[in-house]
């Protein structure tokens, strides 16, 4: 299926001042459609369908790729495959509108392929399943105010060698990393991350750690008030270190030009937070 999945497009949600009439005629447009897939449940209908709802993936999207960090063109493109199983078995009859019966499958897809192509750690799916079923299994319990079992006790009921119940929950304990910038409270309420408190052995500042934490808030906050061509250009050359010519060319401009762009660029952050923090970015 071919379908355009930029988050650019239209929606009447999106619309202001008749905004509540758009999204009628929006719901409306989508009654038709679905009408008419039941009645042809041919492909071009489906896809049709699929189309005018593309904006339920760009939502879960965007959720999901702030929670993960993982792609947003790629959690789009897998939500897609999700909504295309929704408006399959979406029955027009038991009176639910697709958007809320689409969203379980939408999300489902994206979580699905997160948690089995976008682990830290490879492993195989039954080892995932097996935690997640003694997760559910212990959760059951606490909430019919039963003890939890202990690791002697899980294999037995989860149907598993002690062996393999082993190698799930040492999976487990693997996956929980901490962030280099999860914050750690310190004395007298001080708080770093992680990262910050890495001691440097070429600084004996005792402070570098929080000075670099602010350097990074300060020039993060500048680069969010940039146009997102703009982040995007200085990130790929900053962060990247790609070409001119390869960063002109996913902006439709010369090498030269690009680089004139990214020379302005850093002469605005120069005027806003000074050079020598704009020298972080050079």
């Amino acid at each position: 299926m071919s379908t355009n999945l930029s988050p650019s497009a239209t929606h009447p949600t999106s619309a202001t001042g008749s905004g509540t009439a758009a999204t009628a005629s929006w719901q409306e447009r989508n009654s038709q459609l679905l009408a008419v897939y039941v009645r042809e449940r041919s492909i071009d209908s489906r896809n049709a369908v699929v189309r005018a709802n593309l904006p339920l993936i760009w939502q879960a999207a965007r959720r999901e790729s702030q929670r993960s960090g993982h792609s947003f063109e790629d959690l789009s493109q897998v939500g897609c495959l999700g909504l295309i199983k929704a408006v399959e078995r979406f029955d027009l009859g038991r009176g639910a509108s697709l958007s809320s019966a689409a969203m379980p499958w939408i999300i489902g897809a994206m979580r699905q392929h997160l948690r089995d192509r976008c682990q830290p750690l490879r492993a195989s799916r039954t080892l995932h399943e097996l935690t997640l079923r003694a997760h559910q299994l212990q959760q059951q319990r606490l909430q019919e105010q039963m003890p939890p079992l202990n690791d002697a006790e899980l294999p037995e009921a989860l149907g598993c060698s002690p062996a393999r119940w082993q190698e799930a929950r040492g999976l487990q304990q693997a996956l929980r990393l901490a962030s280099l910038e999860q914050p750690q409270l310190l004395e007298e309420s001080e708080s770093l991350t992680l990262q910050d408190q890495l001691v440097d052995p070429a600084s004996s500042d005792r402070y570098a750690g929080a000075i670099r934490s602010e350097r990074r808030r300060l020039l993060w906050r500048a680069l969010r008030r940039l146009e997102r061509s703009q982040r995007r250009l200085l990130l790929g050359r900053v962060l990247q270190q790609r070409a001119w010519g390869e960063l002109g060319a996913q902006f439709g401009l010369s090498a030269k030009v690009t680089q004139r762009r990214f020379a302005q660029l850093l002469e605005l952050l120069r005027q806003q937070l000074g050079s020598d923090l704009a020298a972080d970015l050079a």
